[in-house]
């Protein structure tokens, strides 16, 4: 996937490295994990922290023209929305 269409209809560039667009979310006790991983030294490079990491993050997409936040559910293109509510 290349581009993301947003539902206001700003399409995001997904090729861009580093994507400002595209960010992970990972859950607290993830990031313990992560933490202790590192100070047992059980991950001593880039490249096997993002082997531990893998599959236990979520990719969101942030839309740059309206600020909604796109979750992509497990890699399957299918997503979930969020969009800031407006005070009153």
């Amino acid at each position: 996937m290349s581009k993301f269409t947003c539902k206001c209809g700003h399409v995001i560039n997904l090729i861009a490295s580093p994507n400002e667009n595209e960010w992970r979310l990972i859950r607290e006790g993830t990031l313990e994990d992560i933490v202790s991983a590192l100070d047992e030294g059980k991950i001593i490079n880039g490249e096997m922290f993002l082997d531990f990491l893998r599959g236990k993050e979520i990719t969101v997409y942030r839309c740059p023209s309206c600020g909604r936040l796109h979750l992509e559910e497990a890699g399957r293109n299918k997503f979930v929305s969020y969009v800031k509510e407006v005070s009153a």
